[in-house]
């Protein structure tokens, strides 16, 4: 198929200032967002073009499709120093919407795309007078957020072809399914629930703790799911404590259609020197249909007492 995007202004002009090793640095998020996506589109399509102001197309082709991508929200937060000069912590959050159109301009589908990422940042100062810092890390890190969420996009492309019903019409309403096109949106395949629990229930983790993250998870689909796991990100000490005691990402199995599972991912935290928050983010990868977005645990992480049983 041939893609036609179309990037709202928002989206293409957007930019945001963050520190850079003590200097002010802003971030060409629209750009990058851009360049990303028709990079991913050019991979995954048989054709690929951009309206203007970023690209010169003029329509959609008889056998294309219209995708207008819009931001929601963008947020790059530094959170904590990691004990390097010029290195620290930060999360990304990006939220964009796809709207898909056919070459006639009927909205067929939407789906929201959301990305949220720890991550680690260097920003070297690139002089002795600190006049100038190195930023492509920032770059990367915000590319490699847009080239997630354009390979989901690509991902829902080929069920615009299947053919759609209207859930619904109004009293007096004569039109039928197959007269009038409905907007619908394009859920994800599995919803799911998590929780994560420490030994003593404190609401707090402590070094050398064993803690349990419990997963819920429902295929909400009208298929069965062949396979799908539990996957992991956020502050490495977390990752960690469940990555030695078992393998990540962690297999769910198969789900069928209205199929309800629950799991069970034990670890334990290593020593702790001193106290920080840290953060969980859970997704769910599945080998067919729409994922999920990502669920983020944030917690205080503190050095444990001498004397205290870690479990119970």
């Amino acid at each position: 198929m041939t893609v036609t995007y179309a990037f709202s202004p928002k989206l293409v002009n957007y930019s945001q200032t963050v520190d850079a090793c003590g200097l002010p640095y802003t971030i060409p998020v629209g750009k990058i967002i851009t360049d990303t996506f028709l990079q991913i589109g050019q991979d995954r399509f048989n054709g690929v073009r951009a309206e203007p102001p970023v690209g010169q197309a003029q329509g959609v082709t008889d056998d294309g499709y219209r995708v207008i991508v819009d931001l929601q929200q963008f947020g790059f937060d530094p959170v904590t120093g990691v004990g390097e000069d010029d290195r620290y912590n930060a999360l990304i959050d990006l939220n964009l919407l796809a709207v898909y159109e056919n070459s006639s301009g009927t909205a067929l589908a939407q789906t929201p795309l959301t990305s949220h990422k720890s991550i680690t940042i260097w920003t070297p100062a690139l002089t002795s007078q600190s006049s100038s810092c190195s930023t492509g890390s920032i770059d990367e890190a915000v590319e490699k957020s847009a080239e997630t969420l354009a390979k989901e996009m690509a991902s829902v492309m080929p069920r615009l072809s299947q053919p759609t019903e209207s859930l619904s019409n109004q009293p007096g309403d004569s039109a039928t399914p197959t007269q009038t096109p409905v907007s619908q949106t394009l859920s994800p395949a599995v919803k799911f629930r998590t929780k994560l629990v420490d030994a003593n229930r404190n609401l707090i983790l402590e070094g050398g703790e064993t803690i349990v993250l419990l997963i819920e998870a429902t295929n909400v689909s009208e298929t069965d799911i062949p396979s799908a796991y539990v996957e992991l990100r956020g502050t490495p000490r977390l990752v960690e404590a469940f990555k030695q005691v078992a393998p990540v990402p962690v297999p769910l199995g198969s789900l069928k259609v209205g199929e309800k599972r629950t799991a069970e991912i034990r670890g334990r935290l290593k020593s702790v020197a001193k106290a920080s928050q840290g953060e969980l983010i859970i997704g769910i990868i599945l080998s067919e249909g729409l994922p999920p977005g990502t669920h983020s645990i944030r917690t205080e992480i503190q050095p444990g007492l001498p004397n205290k049983l870690s479990t119970r």
